[in-house]
């Protein structure tokens, strides 16, 4: 095996064993073990089992940042003229779908990297203030447009984070739902009635922002 496809093979078994023994709990030798491999070869790849467990905290950070920038741009090209609360809930669906797809990884950062290490919980920091900053501006400009009834945005850019959160630990990590997209409709449905001006349609909303959604 090429080193590039055994680096990344050592890589997703290390990361099935954080996420089944714990980052503590779980060593070297174990990962030596789920990979097949030699405690030798463990080591001409990485220094450490800190060293390995950072790396695959980097790569979920990295891919989870682009997805948001990504939605980012999707919404703010929606507040040119499309369906603001489609894309919404297109953009819902697209980070839900990603921690669904990494199931692995998601496990070890809402379990295991979150207040072991001071520098893994920076890391966290950081794109939670990523994820922040962005919903803080989207909810700005839905209120700017008349979309959000008055509310103090920075405690509901909260209860909107923190519901996600909760929702991604309770049924995508311990892998209760399959259908994301039926998820992702009750957690939208559920903020427009929640969010929506008291004189708004909420009937006509929810029809918008679900409409043609798998």
């Amino acid at each position: 095996m090429p080193a590039p496809e055994r680096r990344g093979y050592i890589l997703e078994k290390a990361a099935e064993v954080f996420a089944r023994k714990g980052y503590r709990t779980a060593s070297v030798s174990e990962i030596v073990e789920e990979s097949g491999i030699g405690r030798g070869t463990f080591y001409l790849y990485f220094q450490s089992k800190k060293d390995i467990f950072g790396e695959l905290i980097e790569a979920f950070f990295k891919g989870f940042a682009v997805q948001l920038e990504e939605n980012h741009a999707f919404l703010e090209e929606a507040f040119q003229g499309g369906n603001i609360l489609k894309t919404w809930r297109d953009n819902m669906m697209r980070i839900l779908q990603y921690h669904k797809d990494n199931p692995y990884l998601t496990a070890i950062v809402y379990k295991e990297a979150l207040g072991s290490d001071a520098d893994f919980s920076a890391k966290m920091e950081r794109l939670s203030g990523i994820a922040r900053n962005n919903l803080e501006n989207e909810f700005r400009m839905m209120y700017e447009r008349g979309m959000l009834r008055k509310v103090d945005i920075a405690v509901v850019t909260s209860m909107v984070m923190g519901s996600v959160v909760n929702v991604i630990m309770e049924h995508l990590i311990r892998q209760s739902v399959r259908d994301v997209g039926s998820l992702v409709d009750y957690i939208v449905e559920y903020n427009i009635r929640a969010l929506i001006p008291i004189e708004g349609d909420i009937s006509r909303a929810i029809s918008s922002a679900l409409s043609e959604s798998s």
